[in-house]
């Protein structure tokens, strides 16, 4: 079991999502009801799900070549994900 602590931009209050650890980020956010941005259906392409990791981000999967590209490309802040 995997426990993502959720805060949504501009505010102070936080959520907590139970997921498994083999679940992607989009999708564990997705199913507890954040309505995060995906154009491209989660396939790193387009990087509209981009999420801010406070915290824990050696608990995540390594930045993948496609990833780190997408992310450059649009300009992603250090400490940016995506969540697909």
């Amino acid at each position: 079991m995997a426990i993502l602590k959720v805060r949504r931009r501009g505010s102070s209050e936080e959520s907590v999502v139970r997921t498994s650890p083999s679940e992607s980020l989009l999708s564990a956010l997705l199913k507890a009801g954040f309505p995060i941005r995906h154009d491209c259906g989660g396939h790193a392409s387009c990087g509209t799900c981009r999420v801010r990791v406070m915290e824990g981000e050696t608990a995540l999967s390594p930045v993948r070549e496609r990833e780190r590209t997408r992310l450059a490309a649009v300009g992603a802040a250090p400490g940016e994900r995506l969540a697909c």
